[in-house]
């Protein structure tokens, strides 16, 4: 009994601690810049029992302690041939950092995508104090599509925010766990969703809820969830209504060359109607879809195998027009992205105004040529 009054009471401090400093609100870096913490990572296989065991295989990026790193760099592994990438930023399995009530974002992949497709995004969020979940969502990922075993389209489209819902609520059990290594780490308060392409998809869904009777699909908004970002998002299946009644702060991210998820059509209509306030709206001039993801490091790692550019096309990866000149250098999109993404969500997330500046039309017009910055502040 001694003991079990001990630990309530150790959390109750923890948590006490964490509504006070709440860990990164008060550590302040560029948002363009690696932030001050270190950077680790984990693999683990998630089930959820309420599907059928549907299982997860999803990737942790969170902060570490840059004094207190132990094991290997992250090696993020492509599960065919032996192939991944180094990252030269994440360690494997090191301690997370010994702070409290850290912000807690789930990434969501594009369509016959995979968990790591835009890993210098989530080295950067987790550097700046967050812990960022990415699950490949199974059947619809890329060893699926390549074998020919994915999901059809509806079943992918309702499984999509379950499986975010799943996991914010297998981290927020983590989080209450004395055991378990995020034992406080997470402000259960603090949630957003950053996607990419049908990843944008899921993000605007798990706020709007998705609901396709036909389909038997009824998915209600998840209320847990903060902020979104959706990137080059499909915003297509969604109904006005379902984008009418998203009410949480939102950033839009596109390229004003994404001939996969236009503009004129996806990002449009979802500006027109969301009527969040403030609303944030960032295109990339020159930007490609895929330059939003990891596909030229991708895609260069196969090339230096020996597989052929034809091939590497195959798998969805279109090096030529994302990667090589006279594409936009895809480390600009990067740098602007990261930039816009990091700063909102501590902005919304944290209620840190020091990320204010960053979210203006002063500052894009002074220091990001490149970008066409908008915001929506009144509302209609």
């Amino acid at each position: 009994m001694r003991r079990l009054v001990f630990s309530c009471l150790a959390f109750l401090l923890l948590l006490i601690a964490a509504d006070q400093s709440q860990a990164g609100r008060w550590r302040y870096a560029d948002p363009g810049e690696l932030g001050l913490y270190a950077v680790g990572h984990s693999v683990i296989d998630a089930v959820d029992p309420a599907r059928n065991d549907r299982m997860l295989r999803v990737e942790i990026w969170y902060p570490a302690d840059p004094d207190q790193l132990d094991g290997p760099t992250t090696f993020y592994d492509f599960q065919f041939l032996g192939l991944g990438l180094d990252s030269p930023v994440a360690y494997e399995d090191t301690a997370v950092a010994g702070e409290v009530g850290f912000p807690l974002v789930i990434f969501s992949h594009g369509s016959c995508g995979v968990s790591f497709q835009s890993t210098p995004l989530m080295e950067t969020l987790a550097s700046h104090g967050m812990v960022v979940v990415a699950p490949n969502h199974t059947g619809n990922s890329t060893n699926e599509c390549i074998g020919g075993t994915r999901d059809p389209f509806f079943t992918v489209a309702r499984n999509r925010p379950l499986d975010v819902s799943f996991l914010i609520d297998l981290m927020l059990a983590r989080n209450r766990d004395p055991n378990d290594a995020f034992f406080a780490r997470i402000n259960a308060r603090a949630v957003g969703v950053v996607g990419h392409s049908f990843g944008g998809f899921t993000a605007l869904a798990v706020a709007s809820g998705f609901h396709v009777p036909a389909q038997g699909i009824d998915i209600p908004p998840d209320p847990r969830v903060k902020a979104i970002v959706p990137i080059a998002p499909a915003s297509g299946p969604l109904s006005d209504a379902e984008l009418q009644s998203i009410h949480i702060p939102v950033l839009l991210v596109s390229g004003t060359l994404d001939t996969t998820t236009p503009i004129e059509t996806q990002t449009t209509r979802p500006w027109a109607l969301i009527p969040s306030r403030p609303f944030y709206r960032v295109d990339i001039v020159g930007a490609t879809h895929l330059q939003f993801a990891n596909a030229c490091d991708i895609g260069q790692a196969l090339l230096d195998f020996g597989i052929k550019l034809a091939d590497i096309t195959r798998l969805g990866i279109d090096y030529v027009d994302t990667c090589l000149p006279p594409a936009l250098d895809i480390a600009v999109v990067r740098e602007s992205s990261n930039l816009y993404i990091t700063a909102f969500l501590k902005k919304h997330l944290l209620n840190d105004s020091r990320y204010d500046p960053f979210l203006t039309t002063g500052y894009a017009t002074a220091n990001e040529p490149g970008v066409l910055f908008q915001r929506q502040d009144e509302a209609q």
